[in-house]
């Protein structure tokens, strides 16, 4: 009888045996950092199972300040054989897009005329600027917009105190040095008619007369942008 129970006995001990060496336990390994895997491994007999992780999305850009306003200033003037006059201007700058800008500006300028006489002059300004390239940072753009202007001049008879309208319009380039200052140069065209109650002309040519000029000025200056 034992004969035959021995037999049966080593073959369910052998059963057991290799039951319990193939039962795998789990073991979850971290993968690589940078492979963003994870590696689980079992006991034997071995098996390895690769699972990705869904990537951390990167942080996103910071955000890029807005800069809609702005301060320009500039030198200028115009010279000629019989023209010399120099000065500044200052204006409020807007940018409510990209490619425009809006300067509402005045200045102080002072010199001698066409007819020789000293002259100082108030300008108001009001300019719209066109920017052809504002991605880059050379930045090329023309202005156009009216203007008004308030003269005093020291003629042979007295002093007459002048006001002009009229506009300006030219073309100009501005570096974008950093995003919060651009240096600019610019050449305009001026045409302007007197309007004040004074009844004698400005200019006399022989027997014409007019009270219309014109001239060009060139600019250089900056801007702060906030």
């Amino acid at each position: 009888m034992l004969r035959f129970l021995l037999p049966s006995l080593i073959a369910a001990g052998f059963v057991l045996t290799y039951a319990q060496d193939a039962r795998a336990d789990v073991v979850v390994a971290p993968g690589n950092n940078d492979s963003g895997q994870v590696v689980v491994k079992t006991r034997p007999p071995t098996v390895v199972v690769v699972k990705h992780k869904p990537a951390t999305p990167p942080p996103p850009p910071p955000k890029k300040q807005d800069r809609k306003l702005g301060l320009h200033f500039d030198v200028g003037g115009t010279f000629g054989e019989q023209i010399t006059m120099g000065g500044f201007n200052g204006a409020l700058r807007f940018r409510p897009k990209d490619h425009v800008g809006i300067d509402l500006g005045s200045g102080y300028f002072a010199g001698h005329d066409y007819q020789g006489f000293y002259r100082t002059e108030i300008p108001l300004t009001m300019n719209v600027l066109f920017f052809v390239n504002p991605q880059h940072k050379f930045q090329f753009y023309f202005l156009l917009g009216p203007g008004a202007s308030f003269g005093r001049v020291d003629t042979i008879t007295g002093v007459r105190n002048m006001t002009y309208i009229g506009g300006q319009g030219g073309f100009g380039v501005e570096l974008r040095l950093a995003p919060a200052f651009a240096l600019n140069t610019d050449v305009r065209g001026v045409v302007r008619h007197r309007v004040d109650r004074d009844p004698r002309p400005e200019f006399f040519n022989g027997v014409q007369s007019t009270d219309t000029s014109g001239g060009a000025v060139v600019t250089f200056g900056g801007t702060f942008y906030f």
